[in-house]
């Protein structure tokens, strides 16, 4: 905010394109190129209101004063403490020292990384589907409300069984919150999560190892019939689809807040890199489920599925190392070994008992292909910053 004073209008257009974007950012449709384009576009303006607003301020020198024996007072500008309704006897700004040692001070409740909104409520009646109670609940969970409730408009009418049985499946896939108190009528939902608790880059690798875990027993399901490895992979999608959620909301907070993006260990202009990283993993642990589901499958061409099937666990964990140590030849790596995996499938006639594991093996070689051109993107962009 500019020292110069608060712009209502500018304000408003940056919560807009923050909405819009966050939006994009939770929506299905993400993979669709428009849509993240759209979103790009909206960080870049962003990030640009930003800025032109930050260059309105001015700086001053100030004099350090003692203050007893070993402690120094320094004054701050009026019209910043009066900008960020800091002008009364309990006000706190929270200071941060910088890897270059200099010291950046906020507001006390941007530096909290741990705060969030109290409550959120969903309303139901007659025409409520469960789908859209459940979009509700998400939104309200990536924007860090400590409780939801989900309550009839009409005390006197129960909660449709189904949005019942919808609420409680998804408040399972939810890092931290639980149902604490449940009638007929509303259903309550407790949030006790501090999102800056667990790293991004943390989030990633426990998502990953998770779905690698996952993509190694799929094949072991189907080609040995094996009911337990079956099980495993399918108990295993909830908590891929914790890990998936909590990086969403890590995700949604950073966009905001600059303060716990450095907490959880990133620069906002990561913000959509590891978004399209962490739904690709999501996207594997999807069709790791595919896959079991033909475990009672006769396969004709099985010794090339077990080989294809081996070679998609090594280019995927190829890919997401190259992004861990931003590697761009092992992303180079990554990018031709689909092209070769794709070249295998497409001279063979799968049957179609096949076909969804076959179809399963290419989406994910895309996906490795994907984060290996998102590792290049990131590798030309670090050595253009440090030019």
């Amino acid at each position: 905010m500019s020292l110069e004073g608060y712009d209502p209008e500018l304000h408003f257009i940056h919560r807009l394109i923050h909405t819009i974007s966050t939006y994009l950012l939770n929506s299905r449709i993400y993979g669709n190129s428009i849509f993240l384009n759209l979103l790009i576009f909206m960080f870049q303006i962003s990030e640009f209101l930003r800025c032109s607003n930050l260059s309105e301020r001015y700086s001053t020198r100030r004099k350090l004063q003692f203050a007893g024996n070993s402690s120094y007072v320094l004054t701050l500008p009026k019209k910043w403490i009066t900008s960020q309704n800091l002008n009364n006897k309990n006000s706190e700004v929270f200071i941060e020292e910088l890897a270059d040692s200099t010291l950046r001070i906020s507001p006390s409740d941007l530096g909290d990384s741990g705060s969030g909104e109290e409550k959120y409520r969903i309303q139901v009646d007659e025409n409520s589907q469960p789908e859209e109670v459940v979009r509700l609940l998400l939104g309200a969970y990536l924007a860090s409300y400590h409780q939801i409730e989900v309550k009839s408009k009409n005390s006197d009418v129960p909660l449709p069984l189904t949005i019942t049985y919808e609420v409680k499946q998804i408040t399972e896939k939810l890092w931290g919150s639980e149902i604490t108190a449940q009638t007929n009528t509303e259903i309550r939902i407790q949030d006790a999560l501090n999102a800056s608790s667990m790293s991004l880059n943390d989030c990633v690798e426990r998502s990953w190892f998770t779905a690698k875990n996952m993509l190694e027993l799929s094949f072991q399901a189907i080609f040995t019939k094996d009911e337990n490895a079956r099980k495993i992979v399918e108990d295993s999608e909830n908590t891929l689809d914790k890990l998936y959620y909590l990086a969403l909301r890590q995700l949604y907070k950073a966009s905001s807040n600059y303060i716990f993006a450095s907490d959880i260990g990133i620069r906002p202009s990561d913000i959509i890199d590891y978004h399209l990283l962490i739904k690709d993993i999501e996207r594997v642990g999807d069709h790791c489920l595919l896959m079991v589901g033909s475990i009672n499958s006769k396969f004709t061409n099985i010794d090339l599925l077990k080989d294809l099937g081996e070679e998609i666990i090594e280019i995927t964990d190829m890919a997401i190392k190259a992004f861990r140590t931003l590697d761009p030849e092992l992303a180079q790596r990554a990018i031709k070994n689909r092209k070769l995996i794709v070249q295998k499938a497409d001279l063979v006639e799968f049957t179609l008992s096949e076909y969804p594991i076959i179809r399963s093996i290419l989406r994910m070689a895309d996906y490795s292909a994907d984060i290996g051109e998102l590792v290049i993107n990131r590798k030309v962009a670090a050595d253009s910053w440090s030019a």
